[in-house]
Order: structure tokens, then C-alpha cells, then sequence
């Protein structure tokens, strides 16, 4: 099975998987494996890493927000 890329997909450094224009990369040294609007075999992109889902920040859990703010008194001279 192969598929269409639509975008241009690049494998950063890290070895994490980056689809975009060039000039948007957020790292240097980063090698294109595959190029916009090409075929290419569904396996082999999966072996890049392709196609699986990154750990989203709506999943991660909830940290919980400590509030450091100084609350002014109810200052009454008596």
C-alpha cells in the first residue's frame, strides 16, 4: 500500500517526526525522508515513524496550580 504525502516529512535529530516547509523547522540538521506530493510505501513510513501519534498535551495529566499570589488583608485600625 502507498501513500501521498502532503506535506514534506522531516526526521529531526532527536528522531522525532516533523511535517512542514523547510524555512518552519524548528531545528537544524534535519533530514527530509520524504517530499510533498510524492508516493511513497506506507510500511517504510511507518518505519520512519510516521503516523504515530504524539503524546498530545490534552492527555498529559493535570498538574495542579499553586496560587502564590499575595491576598491583600482586610486591614481595619481599631
Amino acid at each position: 500500500m502507498f501513500t501521498v504525502v502532503e506535506k514534506n516529512i522531516w526526521k529531526l535529530p532527536d528522531g522525532k517526526i516533523w511535517e512542514g516547509d523547510p524555512a518552519d523547522l524548528p531545528v537544524s540538521q534535519a533530514d527530509l525522508i520524504a517530499h510533498k506530493g510524492r508516493e511513497y510505501p506506507t510500511e517504510w513510513l511507518k518505519e520512519q515513524g510516521w503516523g504515530k501519534k504524539a503524546e498530545s498535551k490534552k492527555d498529559a495529566p493535570k498538574k495542579s496550580i499553586e496560587n502564590k499570589a499575595v491576598k491583600p488583608k482586610d486591614t481595619e485600625d481599631k
